[in-house]
């Protein structure tokens, strides 16, 4: 079949878990023996069309880099139906909200559409709310963004809830957000991940590697890491954070304020080889989000690669970590709580090895990419088959 694939960002335009899923669900439907074709935002450098892995990148201009608009839902339904004249689309899968713009096309055609969910408008808005700046000049944003996503929620998601066929969720922790107009719709496909080789052994040299991983906004908490770092000056620490986004300059500041340059290490975007090198080399992965994300790939990748995390208990984490079993948790974004845990592990290599052979065998046994890829394409494959 003839899958048609709609998501605001791909890797092309950055390093993150949501990019990662979208595109090694669009590898597996190829290899799966199906036709992909990929609509997604404008690159900043101009690129307008690549080929990756057996299926076609199509980046559409007018738009924003990564960001959803009147002008890409416009633009992107044209492309749909100069791609549907030329190769008819068997099923729509839209990545979030990015095929608002084509649903009625797609509900006159006949089209089946799936939709992926990585949130909802709670998580949303109690993601804004931890990490709102209270400042009196910036108060105003308390106002106008969750009026900004509440629109998004009333003229985006509930129209997408209708029309689609199914409703994809990556966390069982977003189902009670998904109970009007979803009805028979909703099923949970949690994140996968290639499983990397898991034989080499820690080293047990005295610096303790820690590592975080993303897309570097405030709300990931990486300030709370470098904070973490310069309060611990009795302990041999070395932070690598690895990821780019609009917070990385204010994070280095951070860094050059707390003085702890020579403990902290921005790599920015990373090639696969390189990233794999980082996670076999930390002794710590640290989330100290306070964002409610639907199921960070990040965190699953670390575990993978059986690293002790530590992580905030909040959104999709805390469906993944068993508390002390397969990794820690802390309050969001706490600071004494972040540094507790990091001397704790740091001074007991035993624990460390413990949490790291349980965290690897829980991703083996729920996170496989490969169950993710079957568990998607069956969704898929039975929407056209009553459509």
């Amino acid at each position: 079949m003839h899958i048609l694939v709609m998501s605001r960002s791909t890797l092309s335009h950055g390093f993150g878990g949501f990019e990662r899923q979208c595109e090694d669900l669009c590898a597996g439907f190829v290899k799966a023996g199906h036709k992909v074709t990929v609509l997604t935002t404008s690159r900043k450098d101009g690129v307008e069309e690549e080929e990756r892995s057996g299926y076609t990148v199509k980046f559409l201009s007018p738009s924003t880099p990564m960001k959803l608009s009147r002008s890409w839902f416009n633009r992107a339904l044209s492309e749909v139906r100069k791609i549907h004249r030329d190769d008819p689309i068997d099923v729509i899968h839209s990545n979030e909200f990015a095929a608002k713009g084509a649903m009625g096309w797609a509900k006159k055609n006949g089209i089946p559409m799936a939709v992926v969910c990585h949130g909802s408008l709670r998580t949303e808005l109690l993601s804004f709310l931890s990490a709102a700046d209270m400042r009196p000049r910036y108060w105003h944003w308390l106002i106008l963004t969750p009026l900004h996503l509440l629109r998004r929620c009333l003229l985006w998601e509930m129209p997408m809830r209708r029309v689609a066929k199914s409703i994809v969720l990556v966390s069982p922790t977003l189902s009670k957000d998904f109970k009007l107009f979803s009805k028979g719709k909703v099923r949970v496909i949690e994140n996968g991940i290639a499983l990397p080789d898991n034989s080499r052994e820690r080293s047990t040299g005295e610096e303790i590697r820690l590592l975080c991983t993303g897309r570097a906004d405030k709300q990931k908490g990486f300030q709370t890491a470098i904070r973490a770092v310069a309060e611990i000056d009795d302990m041999p620490l070395h932070l690598d954070i690895i990821g780019t986004g609009p917070y990385l300059d204010d994070l280095k500041k951070i860094s050059r304020d707390l003085r702890t340059d020579e403990r902290v290490t921005f790599h920015g975007r990373v090639t696969d080889d390189e990233l794999n090198l980082a996670y076999s080399s930390a002794d710590i992965y640290l989330i100290p989000t306070t964002r409610y994300e639907g199921l960070p790939l990040a965190l699953l990748e670390a575990m993978a690669h059986g690293i002790p995390t530590i992580s905030s208990e909040i959104g999709g984490n805390s469906d993944v970590i068993t508390h002390n079993h397969d990794g820690i948790f802390i309050k969001p974004g706490n600071l004494s709580e972040l540094i507790s845990a990091i001397r704790r592990l740091g001074n007991d290599q035993e624990e460390r090895r413990r949490i790291s052979q349980a965290a690897r065998a829980t991703t083996e046994r729920r996170f496989d990419k490969e169950r993710m890829i079957d568990e998607t394409l069956q969704t898929l494959e039975s929407l056209t088959n009553i459509s």
